[in-house]
């Protein structure tokens, strides 16, 4: 059986070790990655189960890579994290496949939970 595989883009700071932490307590690969070409090349070399972006550095082509996974990898969830309360974005990063758009007033912890009820063998 394959390891459920987490890959992240633009994550840091308390997202980070929580998830981090969330991995090791439920045996998952967690992919953090911080450059655009090296995420959309890790997602198209190893398919994730979660895929976990955080909005901000480049809309256009992190809502195009949000777009990219939806068509080419429908069975991976996708988890669009915004910085600042944006309902227009967060219907948009709907639009384009993402299985949940987080902006605030949401709570990050939020992020924690959706990732363990995704997990294989979740009874969510």
């Amino acid at each position: 059986m394959q390891q459920t595989q987490v890959v992240t883009y633009g994550i840091d700071g308390v997202l980070a070790e929580r998830l981090r932490e969330l991995a090791q307590a439920h045996r998952f690969w967690l992919r953090e990655t911080s450059q655009f070409t090296a995420c959309a090349s890790l997602i198209a070399a190893s398919p994730p189960t979660i895929f976990l972006i955080v909005l901000g550095k480049d809309l256009e082509r992190e809502l195009s890579l949000v777009e990219q996974v939806h068509a080419c990898l429908p069975a991976t969830r996708t988890i669009v994290e915004g910085e600042a309360d944006h309902p227009a974005l967060a219907g948009l990063a709907r639009e384009l496949g993402a299985t949940f758009a987080l902006f605030p007033p949401t709570p990050v912890e939020m992020i924690s939970d959706l990732i363990k009820r995704f997990l294989p063998g979740s009874n969510e």
